[in-house]
């Protein structure tokens, strides 16, 4: 029998106008459409040539199959189950170019893939994606490019035939593997502090980067400041939460907060004991005693000249005036201030927080700026958006 439109139903209406073939299950309880079931093998016996998308049901492997024109595809196995899931763990050997992903066993996984990216999301360009790591619960990822003190992120997911919509937990990366800027037995990294997630500073200003932290501004909200520049923080934020210390040296009694491992925001003291190394040690000397940097109260400290801490301190690049004698490399950042949300200062100061406060609301800053020689100790509201440059334990 040959029809344009044919339709089956219980109530006599006629087919779509749009169907060949239109069968309406309305009023029908014990029924179904029921496919071509065979197995396997009786498959392989149907003659060619097969007529793309021909669908059956095979039998054997519980599926249904259909032929695309040079192989039968399986899909919607009956017995089929997605892989179960699981968790990654913090990843170990951070480097530059490479780490160490960890994750615990996925039920019914037949492979794994690993997709690393700046991006929380995983949205954007990606460093990898869908990089097939096997049948494992460990794998060495090599042939990277992380910048030092940026926040990555890396996740698995789970896969077998049956699909690979299982992903693991996503796990933060942040190298250590810094620059350092050496001083006595003081280690400094010689880039800002780049990690968490950016957030947009509003008109409406105050306090923006609430618990759970982790997030940072960046000059004018353009992300690529960060990546020159490095991230605003919040004093709170930067801490993540954790109270003032001032110790010196700290070693690992220090305050992690943002900072990579291995690695801690500077107190107080520690930033006058590296002013006043730059300034005695570094030819010409100062005359300028630690005592003096540690104890005097706030603004101009050292010799306003490139024997000063501030312009061995200063990058000599990006328009800035330093010597950059230390290898500090320190960049006119500006920073974010906090009544009105608005951005200040870019090309002309820079303000990095200690992890001491000066009290409830208010923490110790160090600061560099354009025509002078010194730095300068002061507080300032721990709202405020400062960069953050971590010493090594």
């Amino acid at each position: 029998m040959f029809s344009q439109s044919l339709g089956i139903n219980t109530t006599g209406t006629p087919p779509n106008p749009k169907a060949i073939l239109d069968i309406d299950a309305d009023g029908i309880t014990k029924g179904g459409l029921l496919i071509p079931r065979m197995t396997t093998t009786e498959r392989n016996t149907i003659e060619a040539p097969i007529p793309e998308s021909l669908l059956i049901y095979n039998t054997t492997t519980q599926c249904f199959e259909a032929w695309n024109g040079d192989a039968w595809v399986a899909f919607g196995c009956i017995a089929c189950e997605l892989p179960g899931t699981f968790t990654a763990t913090a990843a170990t050997n951070i480097t530059a170019t490479s780490f160490d992903a960890n994750w615990t066993a996925s039920a019914g996984a037949s492979t794994y893939y690993l997709d690393v990216n700046t991006n929380i999301s995983f949205t954007g360009t990606a460093i990898l994606n869908n990089h097939d790591v096997g049948n494992v619960t460990s794998f060495t990822v090599s042939g990277l490019s992380l910048s030092c003190g940026t926040s990555y992120y890396y996740r698995l997911r789970a896969s077998n035939d049956c699909g690979s919509g299982v992903s693991s937990n996503i796990i933060t990366l942040i190298t250590n593997e810094c620059p350092s800027s050496t001083c006595g037995t003081q280690i400094f990294a010689t880039a800002n502090l780049n990690a968490g997630t950016m957030i947009n500073s509003t008109s409406s200003g105050g306090s923006q980067q609430l618990s759970p932290y982790a997030y940072k501004y960046c000059y004018g909200n353009i992300p690529a400041n960060c990546d020159t520049y490095g991230g605003l923080y919040e004093w709170n934020n930067v801490m993540l939460g954790s109270s003032s210390v001032n110790c010196d040296p700290c070693g690992n009694s220090g305050v992690q907060g943002m900072c990579p491992a291995g690695y801690h925001i500077p107190t107080d003291l520690e930033w006058s004991r590296y002013e006043y190394c730059l300034e005695s040690s570094i030819t010409p000397t100062g005359s300028t005693t630690l005592t003096t940097f540690q104890t005097s109260a706030t603004l101009w400290r050292g010799t306003d000249s490139n024997a000063g801490p501030g312009a061995k301190m200063k990058a000599t690049s990006l328009t800035w005036d330093g010597t950059n004698a230390s290898g500090f490399n320190a960049l006119p950042t500006g920073y974010r201030y906090y009544q009105d949300g608005s951005f200040m200062e870019q090309n002309t100061q820079t303000f990095f927080w200690s992890a001491t406060t000066y009290d409830g609301s208010n923490a110790w800053y160090h600061e560099l700026k354009t025509a002078s020689g010194q730095s300068i100790r002061n507080k300032f509201d721990k709202a405020d958006g400062f960069s953050v440059r971590c010493i090594m334990n």
